[in-house]
């Protein structure tokens, strides 16, 4: 009898679906996110550069104190699928439709959603 109990429940255990996770809010600023499995679509906002410094050239600022984001048509985030993309030290947007399938963050702050994508 102990062993059909203890079957039953590794049975029921090992075909339960697995726990999904909440889509990241805030997304962290470095990284690549799978559109609705990672994050969820919506509209976001950063704080800018995630740089404690920026180091600027004849006043341009380097690429590494910059924030930059991406959106990808494909979730491996090939840069040959970019959809959109923007890069600023201040704060900005960016607008993560359903229609994308990844968003890649470069040396942002933190980025909060403002909205649900529409």
């Amino acid at each position: 009898m102990i062993t059909r109990v203890l079957l039953a429940c590794l049975v029921a255990v090992a075909m339960a679906p697995p726990a999904a996770a909440d889509p990241l809010d805030p997304i962290p600023g470095n990284g690549v996110f799978v559109v609705g499995t990672d994050i969820a679509p919506g509209l976001y906002h950063t704080g800018g550069s995630g740089s404690a410094f920026g180091v600027w050239i004849n006043n341009v600022p380097t690429q590494e104190s910059m924030c930059s984001w991406f959106t990808f048509s494909t979730p491996d985030a090939a840069k040959d699928h970019v959809v959109q993309t923007n890069t600023s030290i201040g704060p900005m947007y960016a607008n993560i439709p359903v229609t994308v399938r990844a968003f890649e963050s470069q040396n942002c702050q933190p980025w909060t959603r403002v909205t649900d994508s529409g």
